[in-house]
């Protein structure tokens, strides 16, 4: 009786032994057939059927114009571009005074107004764009430029549209940036919009000085270099027309922008500003040769 019970014991136990062996075996054989599917080269997959090429999201800009919009928005007579920059400039400002933030700054506040107002300041003060080495009084008059020629009405204002209004920071500036460089093509009745020399001032001020600089470093990365890349673009068209007065070479400082601008994810005319930023080296590269 205890040979017979032993028996089955022993024979219960062959039968777990090779489940367990048929079961082991079964999982690497899993694990190798897995392998092998994953190791074979994709010329032994099937293909997935080709699809057509998606169009380009954004058509690079060539010439004078800065971004795609800049060439859908260019009209064939020039009254009908002056009069459309200047409707859009002022439906900007009509945005802006709808909006609560721009309404908690004070009652009845007219952004186009003290937008006006503030033009009118920074053309009467203008910074000096070089000779920072030279002069130390330099440097002391461009860090504080902002703080001795605006007003807190005006720096709230400023602080609150870069807070709430950088998602449309792209097109605002290219807007702002074409009505700006208007000169003598369009009519300015008002006598607002400043002049090259002034733009010039600004543009050099921005990239080629100690204040101008550290006031676009404390600013949002877009922000800086969009301000940096419209200055070029000033600064290149002052050098054009031959009143690049202070001769601040544009030159080092294009390719530095354009890795910063390949870097940054959020632009949507990434490759508009590298295109007109390759062909500005270019040009600039040519002259030295």
């Amino acid at each position: 009786m205890k040979r017979t019970s032993k028996g089955r014991l022993w024979w219960w136990i062959s039968i777990l032994v090779i489940a367990v062996a048929g079961v082991l075996a079964g999982y690497f054989l899993g694990m190798e057939q897995g392998r092998k599917e994953t190791e074979k080269p994709p010329a032994e997959k099937a293909l997935p059927p080709k699809k057509q090429a998606a169009p380009p999201e954004a058509p690079v800009a060539k010439g004078p114009v800065i971004l795609p919009e800049t060439k859908e928005l260019k009209p064939p007579d020039e009254k009908t571009y002056c009069e459309r920059i200047d409707q859009e400039i002022q439906g900007y400002f009509r945005y802006l005074n709808a909006k609560g933030y721009v309404k908690h700054l004070g009652e009845g506040l007219d952004t186009y107004a003290q937008f006006k107002t503030m033009v009118r300041k920074l053309s009467a003060k203008l910074p000096i764009p070089a000779g920072e080495a030279i002069d130390s009084t330099i440097i002391s008059d461009n860090i504080f430029l902002f703080f001795r020629v605006l007003d807190k009405n005006d720096f709230r204002l400023t602080r609150d549209l870069l807070k709430n209004e950088g998602d449309t920071l792209e097109p605002t500036l290219d807007l702002f940036y074409r009505w700006l460089t208007l000169g003598s093509r369009c009519p300015d009745p008002e006598g607002i919009r400043p002049s090259q020399s002034v733009l010039y001032h600004y543009a050099g001020f921005f990239l080629n000085t100690i204040g101008g600089r550290s006031y676009l470093f404390r600013r949002s990365l877009g922000l800086r270099l969009l301000c940096s890349y419209y200055s070029l673009l000033i600064l290149q068209e002052a050098d054009k027309q031959g009143k690049n007065s202070y001769g601040i070479d544009v030159l080092p400082f294009i390719a530095p922008l354009a890795r910063e601008i390949a870097l940054y994810p959020d632009f949507r005319f990434k490759q508009t500003y590298l295109k007109n930023l390759e062909e500005m080296e270019k040009d600039y590269l040519k002259k030295r040769q």
